[in-house]
């Protein structure tokens, strides 16, 4: 085991600028204590701003003198690789960092603000027990809709979600499923997240002309069996991912949409017509990140009359009462400790596609998905609700339409589900971070 490094006592907002004894150790050791997925160095009048994004929020932790500030910045340059002199543009490195047996990788970008800089450094690594379809929250009907829909091994699938919502995990997880061993596996990504056994991993560099369209069309010449797709964004790479599906392919793609109705507007607003879409897309996983309630302190709660109505309008099994969050030094007094994933996962039949060719709107869509009996990421949410993982108040955070219920989406933003497929123009508006 590694030696442990003097943890710093979070002073932030106290007026007290904390010290540390060896910066960047200490820094790096305290993220990896709290389960912290980025940790961000924003310069302030006083010095610099430690913050931890833990589970998906944000919590500020100390404030360093502007002396250790300069130290911490630059060890952390002298680790990346990267120059000591102040940049005037963006800079991005790695650094890995060993801890006993695990080793950290780290992404490190540099950026400059004002006459100084701030930085992030996104952890990366990932629990192999994570990349099972059952340890990323999927229920087992779920899974079997992915186990049949990658068994044909053709075709597009789809993970849709906002930034930070773990789609490439996802997809990482999904295409695990398989025996990379025996298939030819590229996949084209911007940049490189985890490293993954038996694919060859193309990442994106436009300024050599490696574009994502590019590569693309590159590892179609490359017989591949299956392709992974870092993120759709152009046209281009909307188009070749979709034709790659048609000729035999089985193709995994992220996209940025907020639902499973929204990853059919996001390709056809990409250019992508409606009949290419009905016959190459197979399934779509729509997903959001949920924080888990720590399981020593978490404490039974009756639920109100309103989040009984909820249970009701869903016709699901009431609970008698639900677990909610308390906050324990396990857990460093949040209340929760991990994340798993919503999900909403729709297998595209026949039906579904000869409807999508019609280009329907986007609710009529969403009205069709549930008619099909396929449960939306707030009900799968209440699911977990009832099954102790999380609370109400989380679930109310994390759903976009308040309650988690589709009625109570349309009448606080109807303009969503009025404009036809292709209208949903700014998906950005829905992203997490």
């Amino acid at each position: 085991m590694a030696t442990a490094a003097p943890q710093c006592t979070p002073r932030f907002g106290e007026g007290v600028i904390a010290s540390y004894p060896d910066p960047l150790r200490t820094c790096i050791w305290n993220a990896i204590v709290e389960h912290a997925t980025d940790v961000h160095l924003h310069c302030v009048a006083e010095g610099l701003r430690v913050l931890h994004r833990v589970d998906g929020i944000i919590h500020p932790k100390l404030l360093l003198s502007q002396a250790e500030g300069r130290k911490l910045l630059n060890q952390l340059k002298s680790a990346a690789g990267l120059n000591f002199v102040r940049s005037f543009a963006p800079v991005e490195g790695e650094l890995t960092w060993p801890d006993g047996e695990m080793r950290w990788e780290i992404r490190v970008t540099l950026t400059p603000v004002r006459d100084r800089e701030s930085a992030h450094l996104r952890f990366l690594n990932v629990p192999r027990d994570q990349w099972d379809l059952a340890g990323l929250g999927l229920l087992p009907a779920d899974q079997e809709k992915i186990a049949s829909a990658i068994g044909s091994l053709n075709g597009l699938v789809l993970v849709t979600g906002a930034t930070g919502s773990g789609k490439t995990t996802t997809m990482y997880s999904v295409a695990s499923q398989m025996d990379l061993r025996t298939t030819t596996t590229y996949s084209i990504e911007d940049p490189v997240e985890f490293r993954l056994p038996y694919v060859q991993q193309i990442e994106v560099d436009e300024q050599h002309g490696l574009t994502m369209h590019e590569g693309l069309r590159t590892i179609l010449r490359m017989d591949p069996d299956l392709i992974l797709v870092g993120e759709i964004r152009d046209s281009d790479s909307a188009m070749v991912a979709a034709r790659a599906a048609l000729s035999g392919r089985l193709v995994l793609a992220t996209i940025h949409a907020q639902d499973a109705a929204g990853a059919v507007d996001a390709l056809h607003y990409l250019g992508v017509p409606y009949h290419i879409i009905a016959s190459s897309l197979r399934l779509i996983i729509a997903q959001n990140l949920i924080r888990r309630l720590c399981p020593d302190c978490a404490r039974p709660h009756d639920l109100s009359d309103r989040d009984r109505e909820l249970f009701g309008q869903f016709s699901m099994d009431v609970p008698d009462s639900v677990m909610q969050a308390v906050g324990c030094p396990d857990c460093h007094s949040y209340g929760y400790k991990g994340r798993t994933g919503v999900f909403e996962v729709a297998p595209i039949d026949d039906e579904l596609a000869t409807f999508i060719r019609s280009g329907p709107h986007h609710r009529e869509v969403t009205d069709c998905l549930r008619k099909k009996g396929i449960r939306s990421m707030a009900q799968d949410g209440l699911e977990k609700v009832a099954m102790g993982v999380t609370c109400m108040d989380e679930l109310r955070r994390v759903c976009p339409f308040g309650q988690g219920i589709e009625v109570m989406r349309r009448r606080s933003n109807p303009l969503l589900l009025d404009f036809p497929i292709g209208a949903d123009y700014d998906s950005s508006y829905h992203e997490g971070e």
